[in-house]
């Protein structure tokens, strides 16, 4: 018997003092008082053992098993299905008090079966990351399932690949609780295999800079491969390769250098010609980084065609004049990676609209500038902004510009109807993994937030017939309006004319001075009638008419309809920017978003951009935006509307421009002949170019394990370390997920950071800061660098000569006492362990037992129960207990009984002592047969009926006999009574 807490055993002084306060001290009620005393002894006494952890230890003779399957990329299918094999043979063997858990691990382990009893494994369900071995999680994890009252044996089936973690360490641990680790070993099927195990490129660059790249490849056969070199993404070289077994050397040799600054990641790729000479693919490419340095550079994007040329034909050679190197690129060529984004200071979007750049463009964008510390300017124009489908996408995130007019009351009245092609083609999953009608109903979703209360909506769609989705309703209620376009469904065929005919039945008395359709299909149709109903609505209503045709199959016909309809005609060969495309025609239909007039633009905040800029030329139109709150608004334009021409905001590390007019000769004509266009222009792209990469700081990541560890360290520029910096990280992944991450100092100049890396490839990385208050930095010095790091394939497969751990697996099982169970899964189970001492606890019983006693004690001191109210209780229970209670005679009899009984011993024992008889007092007797106290019925006779009563007979004159002792003294007494009774 043992306590856990066995200081609370000092309560039981308490006892002493109890029973002095309780002793009993009154001797009518010293029974009660005694036994209640008891009681509360015991109930305290009870609780204090409770209170002290009571328990018994006892030997436990139950085992319980832990199952460790490795789960990882090393160990491919068959040899997973070999390891479940073991654990459902083993299992088969284990006794009904023997317990089992699996778990399966790869770069964590995860519980696939919890501790109980049982002989079977069912279907697996858990799916561990499988790019890493992480045998010392599984352990811990394992050795938290044990129960307590058990013989522990933990079982690994493995091939001892660790990559991350200390399996070692968790195994001391293990061995310090008890548990003895076994082990099965696996091995995948013997392949041959192919790996690149190194990469070397210089870490800087100059721009057009020759250079070699050398790489080292490792094959267990002789084979041919051929080996990529890509660049950003792009391939810039490839060879053949004929390997030999062993380690092979090679270089690439770039005579030209890159033509571009920034950083860029340097993959060598190897695919084998035979397929079945590579055992894993995730093993052939190795990556490395470089930062490309020379001259800051702009990219500068217009829209594609001779249009786009106009937009900046005064601007390149303005920017070109001051110094700035310029790239100019189609919206199509705008980099998606931010490897080679990375390779310009800033970019400038002229009037290129929202739906020629992809999400994905437009995500990579704001990445740039958020995380990047990247500059932006947009550049205004017919297709811009809140006209250029702008609203709700990563741009208008970006710019310190709202695409929503917040003044609703300068728009007029709208009735938008959108005529939906639902046929069963729209129900065509596209490369955004979204089909064409979700994404249809995202755009008019979009579209509704845009409209004012006092606008009408109505939706249309149409398959082998037409159907209201919204009758037409002002936009008061907009969620309840976007609920309702989730009711779109794809159908049958394609009836274009009855989508129309349906929406032009209602144009004929809709209440508002403005109204526009916009009709979305993917197919054709019988062109029969639709030309000349669209021709009648906007003669007859004013209604114009927008078609976008999505995919290559639209029927020509449609350029006319919209031709003939006063709208637009959008091809949406990338149908992803089918909600851009909506917003913009929305906005377009009000007819209000494109301000053209003439005014000179008033300036109304002071910034580098305006430096030496003094009074501007006129203005002939823009399109009207509204300013975000945290923006500063350095011109805008005249009263009432008041709407910003020149804004700026800090975005994230970076920095973006809105000029709502344009730069050529359709707004700016006066602009382009100032001579301070060039000035203006180039000093509003200078603004967004923060500040490079700066020798103060020097960044780098050191992989540990799972995670990387981001190491600052920073001097000034004569090598002292600067100490006490705030210093921030944004880290942007190869999906372009970015987290920022906090430094902190660990030595002179030097901070330290963690972040964990999912995704293999380039991460860019910036780091940031300003000194904490009361540090002054010295003039000059600026906190801020820009670097990269790649993380390359997992160890996971980099695998042994041999493909199996053996030292590992045998070394975790010294420590622990187990041993290789190669081939014995029925001695897993096998009680060959110390039995392990079980503790059964007894408060919850002590506890229990002190709660009843309780009552009783309660009970003694304060009720008082008479033999009557045990009667009572008699004669109330028993016929609720089914037992039939006696008759009143029968009671009757049993006390006469009892009495008699009684009367007859009290007769023997006057008999035994006086003789039988003998004369008391005044003459009365006692004896066989008289009647004691002449004819009073005695005590029997008076419960007895009366006519089973015995009368007395006359007593016989009583025998002279001689007094005894008692009565001589009683004559006495009597003869001195009646002396002084005389006197």
């Amino acid at each position: 018997m043992t306590f856990t807490t066995p200081l609370a055993l000092l309560l039981l002084i308490l006892l002493p003092a109890l029973a002095y306060v309780g002793w009993p001290r009154l001797a009518y009620r010293r029974r009660r008082d005694t036994l209640s005393l008891i009681l509360r002894l015991l109930i305290v006494l009870l609780l204090v053992l409770g209170l002290a952890g009571m328990q018994i230890s006892q030997a436990a003779e139950k085992l319980a098993v832990v199952f460790l399957v490795d789960a990882s990329d090393s160990m491919d299918a068959v040899a997973q299905g070999a390891a479940l094999d073991y654990v459902r043979a083993a299992m088969a063997t284990s006794g009904p008090n023997d317990q089992t858990a699996v778990i399966l691990f790869g770069g964590n382990a995860l519980v696939e079966r919890p501790m109980q009893p049982g002989t079977e494994l069912g279907q697996i369900g858990s799916r561990p990351v499988t790019l890493n071995t992480d045998l010392a999680e599984a352990i811990r994890l394992g050795t938290a399932l044990f129960p307590a009252d058990s013989a522990k044996r933990l079982v690994i089936l493995s091939d001892g690949v660790e990559t991350v973690g200390d399996a070692a360490e968790a195994a001391r641990l293990a061995a310090a609780s008890g548990i003895q680790i076994d082990f099965v070993p696996f091995q995948r099927q013997p392949a041959p295999e192919i790996l690149v195990t190194d990469v070397q490129v210089p870490t800087r660059l100059t721009v057009d800079e020759a250079f070699e790249i050398n790489y080292t490849v490792e094959s267990e056969i002789d084979t041919e491969a051929v080996a990529s070199l890509l660049a950003s993404g792009q391939t810039l070289a490839r060879t053949r390769l004929q390997l030999r077994q062993g380690e092979n050397r090679y270089f690439f040799r770039l005579p030209n250098g890159f033509p571009a600054t920034g950083f860029s990641d340097i993959r060598i790729q190897v695919e084998p010609v035979d397929a079945a000479a590579d055992g894993f693919y995730q093993n052939n490419r190795l990556s490395a980084f470089t930062e490309i340095t020379g001259p800051s550079r702009v990219l500068l994007v217009r829209p594609a065609g001779e249009a786009g040329e106009e937009e900046i034909v005064h601007l390149l050679p303005a920017l070109e004049e001051v110094g700035l190197a310029i790239d100019v690129v189609t919206p199509d060529e705008l980099p998606i990676g931010l490897a080679p984004l990375s390779a310009y200071v800033s970019v400038i979007l002229a009037d290129v609209p929202a739906s020629d750049l992809s999400p994905l463009r437009m995500e990579v964008l704001r990445t740039y500038v958020r995380d990047l510390g990247g500059g932006l300017v947009v550049l205004g124009g017919p297709h811009s902004y809140g006209v250029g489908g702008y609203f709700r996408t990563p741009l208008e995130d970006t710019l310190p510009v709202e695409m929503q007019l917040r003044d609703q009351e300068r728009l007029p009245s709208l009735t938008l109807l959108f005529v939906i092609d639902s046929s069963g083609s729209m129900a065509a999953i596209g490369p955004s993994g979204y089909s064409n009608l979700d994404l249809a109903k995202e755009a008019v979703i979009r579209s509704v937030d845009l409209l004012a209360p006092t606008d009408t909506l109505g939706v249309v769609s149409f398959d082998s017939a037409a159907s209201w989705i919204i009758n037409p309703v002002p936009v008061e209620n907009p969620p309840a309006l976007q609920e309702q376009v989730a009711r779109l469904r794809p159908g049958g065929g394609t009836d274009i004319l009855g989508g129309l005919r349906a929406g032009a039945d209602y144009l004929a008395r809709a209440p508002t001075p403005l109204s526009h359709i916009i009709l979305l299909t993917d197919g054709g149709a019988n062109p029969a009638g639709i030309q000349a109903l669209v021709e009648q609505m906007r003669v007859q209503y004013g209604t114009t008419t927008s078609v976008v045709a999505i995919g290559d199959g639209f029927a020509p016909f449609l350029q006319d309809v919209a031709m003939t309809g006063g709208g637009n005609f959008h091809f949406a060969r990338d149908v992803s920017t089918i909600p851009s495309i909506f917003t913009a025609e929305t906005v377009l239909a009000t007819r209000s978003y494109i301000v053209e007039e003439d005014f000179y633009p008033a300036q109304v905040g002071d910034s580098p951009i305006l430096t030496g800029i003094t009074r501007v030329p006129q203005l002939h139109g823009y399109v009207a935006t509204t300013a975000k709150d945290t923006a500063q608004v350095l011109m805008r334009s005249p009263e009432p509307n008041a709407d910003p021409i020149l804004a700026t905001w800090q975005f994230g590390l970076g920095r973006a421009v809105a000029w709502t007019s344009d730069a050529t000769s359709r707004w700016a004509g006066d602009w382009v002949t100032w001579e301070d266009y060039p000035r203006f222009f180039s000093q509003m792209v200078r603004w967004t170019i923060t500040e490079g990469i700066n020798s103060t700081l020097e960044a780098r990541v050191e992989q540990r394990g799972e995670e990387a560890v981001l190491v600052v360290d920073a001097r000034d520029r004569e090598g002292a370390f600067l100490n006490g910096l705030l210093l921030n990280v944004a880290i942007v992944s190869p999906d372009l997920e970015a987290q920022t991450v906090q430094l902190f100092q660990v030595a002179p100049g030097r901070y330290e950071g963690v972040f964990t890396p999912g995704a293999e490839g380039a991460y860019f990385i910036r780091a940031s800061g300003q000194p904490i208050p009361g540090v002054t930095l010295p003039a000059g010095t600026t906190v801020a660098q820009t670097t990269g790091w790649v993380l390359t394939y997992s160890p996971e497969y980099r695998l042994p000569k041999s493909g199996i751990n053996l030292t590992l697996l045998n070394d975790l099982a010294n420590l622990t006492g187990g041993s290789s169970l190669v081939d014995r899964p029925g001695a897993v189970y096998a009680h060959d362990l110390p039995a392990a001492g079980a503790a059964t606890p007894l408060w919850p019983g002590l506890f229990l037992v002190a709660t009843l006693l309780l009552p009783f004690d309660v009970g003694v001191r304060r009720l008082i129960v008479t033999l009557g109210d045990l009667r009572r209780l008699r004669a109330w229970l028993l016929p609720r207990l089914g037992i039939q209670p006696p008759s009143i005679d029968e009671t009757r009899l049993g006390q006469i009984g009892r009495l008699r009984g009684a009367r007859q011993r009290a007769r023997e024992d006057l008999d035994a002592t006086y003789g039988s008889g003998a004369t008391y007092g005044s003459g009365a007797t006692y004896g066989h047969g008289s009647a004691p106290y002449g004819d009073v019925p005695s005590p029997v006779e008076r419960v007895l009926p009366a006519d089973e009563r015995q009368r007395p007979t006359p007593a016989a004159p009583p025998e002279e006999r001689p007094a005894g002792p008692e009565g001589a003294m009683a004559a006495a007494l009597a003869a001195r009574k009646r002396a002084r009774a005389a006197e």
